[in-house]
C-alpha cells in the first residue's frame, strides 16, 4: 500500500516507541468496576477494590499469561507536551503573545483581556473542556467514550483553540457520571505539581532554562457536564448554578420552568413594573448574590457526601440542595480563588435555541415546542386573566 521508500513505522508497536521518544506516551491506570476507585499511587499493588471487593482482573483472564483488567483508563501525562511548546522557536514565541504582543484597548478578544486573566498570574494558563461521544456513531448502543482536553491560553487567539495545540489528558471509556472525580485524580495530582514545583524547561527562543509553572483557569463544557465538573446538579427546581437556592421556579406543564430573569435588570428599568407582558407579577426582588469560591469551598466542607461509584444511592438530603459531590477541582490550591471556574459551551448554547426556534416555525415534528403542553398552559394563563 506504501511506497517501498517510505519512513513510516512498519508495526503498532514502533510507532508507540516513535511516540514515546517524542515524549507523546500515556499511561494505563486500572479503574474499579464500579468506579469507586483507581489503582492508582497506594492502591496500585492491590487486587480487589477496598470499597465493592470487585476484582481488579477479569475472572476468566487468571489463566492467562497476560492478565486483562476490568477497566482501563488512558492518561496522557501534561509536563512533557507543555514542554513541547518551547522546543520550536515559533511556538515557544507564540506562547508570550499574550504578554509581548497582545493590545490593550479595552476590547475582548482573547482570555488576557478578562478580568479573571489578570488577577491570576502563571507561566501557562489553561482551559478545561470534557465531554462523551458515541465512538462508532451507533444512535441506539449506550456507549460513551469521553474525553478530557486541556488547551494553552498564552497562544494568541488564531491559534489557542485549533486542535494541534489542544491536548488530550485523559480517556474514559464510558460516561462516568459525577464518578469523574475519580478519573480526575491524576490531572489534578500533575496540576497540583505544576503550580507549587514547576517542570524545568528550556526555551528554545530565548535559549535559556525557566522553571514553567501552569494552572487551568476555568473548564468549558456544555450544561448536563457543568453539572458533573462543578458538584451543582442542574436538574430540578434549585438548577442554575448562579442563583443556587434563590432561583425562581415552579412546575408548569408538566415542566419546571424558571423566572425571575427582570431581577437582574437595573432597579428602575421599566421592564419591571410591567406584569401582564411578562408572568403576570411585577419584579421587585433583588438579584441573587454572588457566592465567592472560598464561600462554596465552604459550604461544600460542611457537607458529607457518599461514595462516588454505580452502586451509591443518588438520593441527597434537603440540607444538601443541589450539591451532588465536592468538586475534584477544589484539590487545586487556587480553585476558590479564581474569580470564573465554569463556563458554558456556546456551541451547544446556540444549537439548542435555533433548533428549538426552526423547528417552531417551521413546525417540524419532533422538534416544535407548539405543543398540546405548550398550548397548554397559555390557555391557563389567559383563564387566570393573565393575559387578555
Amino acid at each position: 500500500m506504501l511506497p517501498t521508500d517510505n519512513c513510516l513505522p512498519k508495526d503498532h508497536r514502533q510507532a508507540q516507541k516513535v511516540l514515546n521518544g517524542l515524549g507523546l506516551s500515556y499511561e494505563q491506570i486500572y479503574a474499579c468496576k464500579n468506579n469507586y476507585m483507581l489503582f492508582y499511587k497506594e492502591y496500585e499493588t492491590l487486587d480487589t477494590c477496598p470499597i465493592c471487593n470487585e476484582l481488579r482482573f477479569k475472572t476468566t483472564s487468571y489463566n492467562r499469561i497476560t492478565k486483562i483488567p476490568q477497566k482501563v483508563m488512558r492518561y496522557l501525562p501534561l509536563k512533557p507536551r507543555l514542554q513541547r511548546l518551547y522546543m520550536s522557536t515559533h511556538t515557544a514565541t507564540d506562547m508570550r503573545w499574550h504578554k509581548e504582543k497582545q493590545v490593550d484597548d479595552d476590547v475582548m478578544r482573547h482570555p488576557a483581556d478578562g478580568e479573571a486573566w489578570k488577577e491570576f498570574d502563571r507561566n501557562v494558563r489553561l482551559g478545561l473542556a470534557t465531554d462523551g461521544f458515541n465512538l462508532y456513531g451507533v444512535l441506539n448502543q449506550h456507549h460513551n467514550t469521553w474525553l478530557i482536553f486541556v488547551f494553552p491560553y498564552n497562544l494568541p487567539p488564531w491559534k489557542c483553540m485549533k486542535k494541534e495545540y489542544m491536548m488530550m489528558t485523559v480517556l474514559i471509556t464510558e460516561d462516568p457520571g459525577r464518578s469523574i472525580n475519580v478519573y480526575l485524580l491524576p490531572l489534578v495530582d500533575e496540576l497540583k505539581d505544576l503550580r507549587t514545583n514547576g517542570v524545568h524547561t528550556y526555551d528554545q527562543s530565548t535559549r535559556k532554562l525557566f522553571t514553567l509553572r501552569a494552572a487551568v483557569m476555568w473548564t468549558v463544557n456544555d450544561f448536563p457536564t457543568y453539572a458533573m465538573v462543578s458538584g451543582w446538579s442542574t436538574k430540578g427546581y434549585m438548577a442554575c448554578p448562579i442563583c443556587k437556592e434563590d432561583v425562581t421556579s415552579s412546575w408548569h406543564a408538566g415542566k419546571v420552568c424558571y423566572l425571575g430573569h427582570r431581577r437582574w435588570l437595573l432597579r428602575d428599568h421599566e421592564w419591571r413594573e410591567k406584569d401582564k407582558e411578562f408572568d403576570g407579577k411585577k419584579e421587585h426582588d433583588l438579584r441573587p448574590r454572588e457566592w465567592s469560591g472560598d464561600e462554596i469551598l465552604e459550604q461544600l466542607n460542611r457537607l458529607d457526601f457518599a461514595l462516588f461509584g454505580k452502586t451509591v444511592s443518588r438520593t441527597r438530603p434537603a440540607t444538601h440542595m443541589n450539591w451532588t459531590h465536592k468538586p475534584m477541582f477544589f484539590k487545586l490550591p487556587y480553585w476558590s480563588k479564581l474569580t470564573l471556574r465554569h463556563n458554558l459551551e456556546v456551541m451547544h448554547v446556540e444549537k439548542n435555541v435555533f433548533d428549538t426556534l426552526m423547528g417552531t416555525i417551521l413546525d417540524i415534528e419532533g422538534k416544535t415546542k407548539d405543543t398540546i403542553k405548550a398550548n397548554w398552559i397559555w390557555k391557563k394563563w389567559a383563564y387566570e386573566g393573565v393575559y387578555k
